[in-house]
């Protein structure tokens, strides 16, 4: 597991932008403590294996995809972790597909400083927007996040996971603005006055 980019939270506790997680224990983690909590239908096991191969191929279509995995490290142990990618080109879009601190390190502050990690390196970047899907249950992990700026944008419901909440986080003002004044939540006047800003 190298370490491409660290952020120290404490004595014991850190984040660190990594290229792999140790697969064993990444896989066990995620089953144990995410996808027993939220089971998913298992629908790539019940694909025919030309299918497979499909879907293979159509991913390696996407040349140089941005891939993002933190590291929730204490002590060098690894106590939670967050993956996303690319999931737009044209809108610059970042997508957030799981994080994970394990129960014993729960309302301690990690998840949002994961959050905030993942916030910084995709602004770096040059990503506008993130976007992220959760089980509507998911309270905890929701308002974390609605407190760090992400709004709720959509609702839909899926075969693998069912019904889910999409959450938005924009980088830039002027969208965050735009999503705002498209769900009503603002006047005009103030799109405006952004807009003559960024003139």
């Amino acid at each position: 597991m190298e370490k491409i980019k660290v952020w120290k939270l404490d004595d014991s506790v850190s984040v660190a932008e990594v290229d792999r997680f140790p697969d064993d224990l990444y896989t066990k983690q995620l089953k144990q403590h995410l996808l027993a909590d939220y089971p998913m239908l298992p629908w790539r096991e019940n694909l025919a294996g030309d299918e497979v191969e499909k879907i293979r191929s159509l991913s390696n279509n996407i040349k140089e995809k941005y891939f993002l995995r933190l590291a929730l490290i204490k002590n060098d142990e690894l106590i939670g972790w967050s993956v996303g990618w690319q999931d737009s080109v044209d809108d610059a879009t970042f997508y957030m597909a799981a994080s994970l601190v394990l129960p014993g390190f729960r309302q301690k502050g990690y998840y949002s400083e994961l959050v905030r990690c993942v916030l910084e390196r995709t602004k770096e970047h040059g990503f506008q927007s993130l976007s992220s899907r959760h089980v509507m249950t998911n309270n905890p992990v929701l308002i974390a996040k609605m407190k760090l700026g992400f709004i709720v944008s959509g609702f839909e419901v899926t075969p693998v996971h069912g019904a889910l909440i999409r959450l938005t986080y924009h980088h830039d003002e002027l969208r965050k603005a735009a999503a705002r004044f498209r769900a009503g939540a603002i006047g005009e006047t103030e799109i405006l006055r952004l807009l003559k800003q960024s003139e």
